[in-house]
């Protein structure tokens, strides 16, 4: 009798998508997988501009996802161009970036408030079961 591991990768939804005999490739298909996963999200705004369903916007994204050297490099050359940018565009990233900044203190001032409550209520517990 012999044993025989196989490494199964599947998409969000659970859809088998391969079979590999070794670890090392299931985990590399995965990653491109999940990339082309989050390519989609990026692509979804799409959808709606070019009348493109689901499964076209996966199958671009999936491609951009295998060719990701070749993406990678294309996009390396958007950094040595200097693009025109308008005054109302800079207005618009500003405000984005204030309300952004403002949105992201208030989490981070929740969670402090969040932590110190739930620190008071354990040591509140604590004093309580001492006695």
């Amino acid at each position: 009798m012999s044993i025989r591991l196989e490494y199964i990768v599947c998409n969000k939804n659970g859809d088998e998508l391969n079979r590999f005999d070794i670890k090392a490739e299931a985990e590399a298909y995965d990653s491109v997988i999940c990339a082309a996963e989050d390519i989609s999200i990026l692509l979804t705004p799409l959808q709606k501009k070019l009348s493109l369903n689901e499964e076209q916007i996966y199958g671009i994204s999936e491609h951009l996802a295998f060719q990701a050297d070749a993406v990678k490099l294309a996009l390396k050359q958007i950094k040595k161009a200097k693009l025109p940018v308008s005054t109302n565009y800079e207005s618009e990233v500003k405000e984005t970036s204030e309300k952004t900044i403002e949105a992201s203190q208030n989490v981070v001032t929740k969670n402090v408030v969040t932590k110190k409550a739930v620190t008071k209520k354990a040591i509140s517990k604590k004093s309580s079961a001492k006695k």
